[in-house]
């Protein structure tokens, strides 16, 4: 049989011992004006001693503005995420907010619903979403006020909501500006797919391509943001239907893990193609890929969101308008991109 010291002590125990009502414990717990100093000190007293915890649910339930902040992530499988929101997770706590993780979208079923109703049944002070999401009017209903930063996304939500991404158009074209640079002119990219984000590195693909005089060559294979897609727009590309002269001599893909798809497939036909990825991942470096990348400044981007989100919930008009800071990439030149042609 469990006793009453062996079970965890609820906020009924504490007024008992206190001899003071639950009322009371909870505005003590809250900080409120309202309660004598003299009260104050004995149910503090007593929460020590019996080492009561407020959990999170218990303690939305008394304020609307908890302190606690939801970063909620699009992709689980992309790496590049977890160090936008790692970096975002350091500022946020060293604001003094518990953070909350958790994935957000659901493999074809869009934005997981289940999910924003857990926030908001928190009443969670703010969220960061990270990634791109179809629809931002789920997450701006998750939060009363409206204090929702995009990180990472695409710029569809630029005149509508707080965003802090990558220039991905202008990342695409500095991989396309080194692959030319490098003697290739049949340049295909993989990609395409997967919302604003790839849209916009389309646009930086083929507007350098044209810049150059290269609009013939422009050849785009659909492909989103997986390892597997990039394995079956690389084998498109490269495809035995092609000869030597007419296929790619160089894959510039959507991201990192559509690279390492590309690769694969590439060493599958045995062809020597040039490949680039892009966000800089940690798997990219290592010696035997030697990825080819484009550096989005992740850290920058986490940065930057979670100091956004923490102005926009002090000050809910902050900057009189929606927050766009659009980070400038760097490409980042390893050896996948620098094969003899």
């Amino acid at each position: 049989m469990t006793t009453a010291s062996a079970r965890r002590p609820t906020i009924k125990d504490v007024a008992e011992r206190a001899g003071v009502s639950k009322s009371l414990v909870s505005l003590v717990l809250r900080d409120s004006p309202r309660v004598s100093d003299e009260r104050r000190k004995r149910v503090l007293e007593v929460v020590e001693e019996m080492g009561y915890e407020l959990n999170l649910a218990a303690r939305s339930l008394a304020t609307r503005d908890n302190g606690t902040i939801g970063v909620l992530v699009s992709d689980m499988h992309n790496p590049w995420a977890f160090d936008v929101a790692d970096a975002a997770r350091t500022v946020l706590e060293e604001a003094g907010h518990t953070v909350l993780f958790s994935a957000v979208t659901a493999p074809g079923r869009g934005v997981d619903q289940s999910i924003l109703q857990a926030f908001r049944d928190l009443r969670v002070a703010g969220l960061l979403v990270v990634g791109t999401v179809p629809d931002k009017a789920p997450f701006n209903r998750a939060v009363s006020g409206g204090a929702v930063v995009f990180a990472g996304g695409g710029p569809d939500y630029i005149d509508t909501a707080d965003v802090v991404r990558s220039d991905d158009t202008l990342g695409m074209s500095m991989v396309v500006e080194h692959l030319i640079a490098q003697g290739h002119e049949n340049i295909a990219h993989l990609g395409g797919l997967g919302g604003s984000v790839g849209r916009a590195r389309v646009d930086g693909y083929s507007a350098a391509m044209e810049e150059h005089g290269l609009a013939r060559h422009i050849h785009i294979v659909d492909a989103d943001f997986f390892q597997e897609s990039g394995y079956i727009a690389a084998q498109r590309a490269l495809g035995s239907s092609r000869s030597r002269h007419q296929r790619p001599t160089a894959l510039a893909c959507i991201n990192d893990l559509a690279a390492l798809g590309a690769m694969t497939a590439a060493d599958e036909r045995g062809v020597e193609v040039a490949i680039t990825g892009y966000d800089n991942i940690a798997l990219g470096a290592m010696p035997r890929l030697g990825l080819t990348t484009v550096d989005p400044d992740s850290s920058g981007i986490g940065v930057a969101g979670a100091k956004t989100l923490l102005q926009r919930i002090q000050d809910r008009d902050f900057g009189g308008g929606f927050v766009h800071q659009a980070i400038v990439p760097e490409l980042v030149i390893r050896k996948s991109s620098l094969l003899g042609l």
